[in-house]
């Protein structure tokens, strides 16, 4: 047999009661998790250089997607500067 059916209606409640409180942690207690580990910033870039760990290979193609949306940015930039400035000279002329 289990141990749910041995236990009545009021132990399986206050079992019930119990975990919430633990995971609630409504008595006051709180989990001590330590101090945040922070790692120097050559470091992270460094990790994320290499091509062994899918965090990396995101990274890449992140800036791959980011660089060629700049580069078209500065290219529809330029694109619309040119053509405003050839508008303005047929209309002077």
């Amino acid at each position: 047999m289990s141990q749910h059916t041995l236990m009545s209606t009021q132990e399986r409640k206050m079992q019930a009661a119990a975990i919430c409180r633990e995971i609630h942690a409504t008595d006051g207690t709180k989990m001590d998790l330590g101090r945040k580990v922070s790692a120097p910033k050559e470091i992270m870039l460094e990790e994320l250089s290499l091509a062994s760990n899918r965090g990396s290979r995101l990274f890449k193609m992140r800036q791959k997607r980011s660089e060629k949306y700049t580069f078209e940015s500065i290219q529809n930039e330029a694109n619309t500067q040119h053509n405003v400035r050839g508008t303005i000279t047929e209309n002077l002329s």
